[in-house]
């Protein structure tokens, strides 16, 4: 069995798409397409990626009279260990979805009774059940699988906090609330998409996009303190503090930096 023709088998037993796979890899559905067709073959970053993501060994993948996936050459016998698979199927997505539906209808049934009958109406319960439905809908995407899941789960991210703020703004009667989390939202929902842009961009260098996602993090941090302040207080923030933490970040950005320099100047480095 050639590899291409493993990649497909073990592709369709774990319920996966060649566009989930890739997502998975950074790479295009094409590329997977000409793996499994024997057009070009993975390199052997991609060759380990795989053995994680299919809980196979990398000898299984390369060698093509190498039968059992969980098997290796030099493990055969009773020191054997076969590893388990780790990935959901979709009838265990499937599952999963409607256990956290039935749980999160639950809890709000509870809390919309509990509210009734100990307060004469209906007040808190309102919060509680707009903060289930906004965990709800961010976990959908990881619920229903398909391609693209950290993609749609950022945007479920981006739309979600609007309406739970303006909820939580209209049922504890304070417009800041609604106006402070709707700007602190705005940026982070901002620096989170810049992050992931980073990380895309950047998918055999770790290092490097940490170092690069840390620099992100100091403006957003020291905009977001201000804003607080002045929202709250209505006086501006010492900068002391914000030098100390930018600091802080900054250090630890210029050792992922100097790490990633490291690892791509070894021997045997990319």
């Amino acid at each position: 069995m050639t590899l291409g023709e493993k990649l497909h088998k073990l592709r369709k037993q774990h319920g996966l798409s060649q566009e989930a796979l890739a997502e998975k890899l950074a790479v295009t559905r094409q590329t997977i397409s000409k793996w499994e067709l024997g057009q070009s073959m993975p390199d052997l970053a991609f060759i380990a990626q795989l053995s994680d993501i299919f809980s196979v060994s990398t000898d299984y993948l390369i060698k093509e009279n190498f039968i059992d996936p969980n098997e290796s050459p030099r493990r055969k016998g009773k020191h054997h260990c076969e590893k388990k698979n780790l990935h959901l199927s979709a009838k265990a997505k499937r599952i999963m979805l409607a256990s956290v539906s039935a749980a999160a209808l639950t809890a709000a049934v509870i809390c919309l009774i509990c509210d009734y009958f100990t307060g004469g109406g209906l007040g808190w319960s309102w919060i509680v059940i707009g903060s289930l439905a906004a965990g709800w809908l961010v976990l959908l995407p990881w619920l229903t699988g398909g391609v693209h899941i950290l993609r749609r789960t950022l945007m479920m991210a981006s739309v979600v906090p609007i309406p739970l703020l303006a909820l939580l703004a209209l049922v504890l009667g304070r417009l800041v609330i609604f106006t402070l989390g709707f700007c602190v939202s705005a940026i982070s929902i901002l620096a989170v998409w810049v992050i992931y842009w980073i990380f895309r961009k950047n998918p055999k260098r770790l290092w490097r996009g940490t170092g690069l996602a840390l620099l992100v993090v100091i403006p957003v941090a020291v905009v977001i303190n201000h804003l607080a302040a002045w929202f709250i207080t209505g006086q501006p923030l010492s900068l002391a503090s914000d030098a100390l933490n930018a600091g802080v970040t900054l250090l630890l950005a210029l050792m992922c930096f100097g790490a990633d320099y490291m690892t791509q100047h070894r021997p045997g480095g990319e």
